[in-house]
């Protein structure tokens, strides 16, 4: 990656310098173009070669000088200086003979033209390494801004998801006392056994954002069993999933609040049996159940709702839709195909 980011910037570079050549070479290229006949001294085909391709390297020099990232601006501009007086000094001139020498030879070093072209070669690339060096600082603004964004989103993301944990155990050492002071030891043993599957699934799935849906169904399916031993014959759930949805995928732990919402909110009786669907339709999981709110039913935090919403928010930028009628309550959740 490095080195693809030095081969474009000597790209510009060498385009910058060729731009710049052919600016101080137009003169005398356009003179070179409108002669007829006999050239004057100095204006020659080969002197103007020579020329242009003088100042083309000068131009490369100077101009890559200037987009060193390690040399400070005040160097850049004292080493831009150091060079471009040295190749003024050396420029290959050719008298009237037809004689080539560098014109620190020749005693005639003060040329108002060739000092002029040789300041808008200065000039023009410490400006170019100027606007090199803002272009390079916001763009290293941008990109650590962008990873502080990521850092702060997986931190948001990762508290939301540890949420879930201490309260997912805290209901499930509660059923679990429950069997142990009934003295049921067979439902309490198998009880532990699912509890362990379904801790196993949290902590594998602790650094997975996303997960497949045939994943979250199996994870689901280990977790009904735990309510179900806790509300015998009175909570059913019925389930209704296209096979091709399977693979595609949801942010991890998003069906275990919304079952678990349901359970602690609703009147689940023996007369009154309790069902929670799970179904896909149109891209989308949706979990729906009736709305037979307890009377005694504890205070509504929305906690578990806009968790989930915070992370559908955080990891794919799109909502989850609740609808809350007074006979259904109903919950959607996109899914994303691989």
């Amino acid at each position: 990656m490095k080195t693809a980011v030095t081969y474009r910037i000597r790209i510009v570079d060498l385009l910058v310098a060729l731009a710049l050549t052919l600016i101080v070479n137009f003169p005398h290229l356009l003179y070179s173009g409108e002669m007829h006949g006999r050239r004057p001294p100095g204006a020659s085909s080969d002197y103007i070669a020579v020329q242009v391709f003088y100042f083309f390297l000068a131009s490369w020099v100077v101009v890559s000088l200037n987009t060193v990232r390690r040399f400070t601006f005040p160097r850049k501009i004292a080493l831009s200086i150091v060079v471009t007086m040295l190749f003024y000094l050396f420029m290959p001139v050719v008298n009237r003979s037809g004689e080539w020498n560098a014109s620190v030879f020749t005693g005639r070093i003060y040329n108002p033209f060739h000092i002029t072209r040789w300041s808008l070669v200065l000039i023009v690339s410490v400006l170019y390494g100027k606007i090199f060096d803002l272009l390079y600082q916001k763009q290293s603004i941008t990109l650590e801004n962008e990873r502080l964004k990521n850092e702060n989103l997986q931190t948001r993301y990762n508290m939301l998801a540890n949420q879930i944990s201490p309260h997912f155990l805290f209901n499930s050492l509660n059923s679990l006392s429950m069997l142990v002071r009934e003295r049921n030891n067979d439902k309490a043993l198998e009880y532990i056994d699912r509890l362990a599957d379904t801790f196993r699934y949290m902590l594998r799935s602790g650094q997975e954002e996303l997960i497949a849906l045939s994943s979250e169904l199996a994870f689901t399916e280990a977790y009904l069993y735990l309510l179900m031993v806790r509300y015998e014959n009175k909570l059913f759930f019925d389930m209704d999933i296209d096979e091709r949805y399977r693979n595609w995928k949801l942010p991890v732990l998003s069906l275990q609040p919304l079952i678990e919402n349901a359970v602690k909110h609703n009147c689940i009786t023996q007369t009154r049996p309790f069902r929670i669907s799970l179904r896909t339709q149109d891209g989308k999981l949706i979990v729906s159940n009736p709305s037979i709110p307890k009377i005694d039913a504890p205070e509504k935090t929305g906690i578990g709702l806009k968790n989930l919403s915070s992370r559908y928010q955080l990891l794919l930028a799109r909502d989850v839709r609740i609808v809350h009628t007074g006979e259904e309550f109903r919950v959607e959740l996109p899914l994303v195909e691989p």
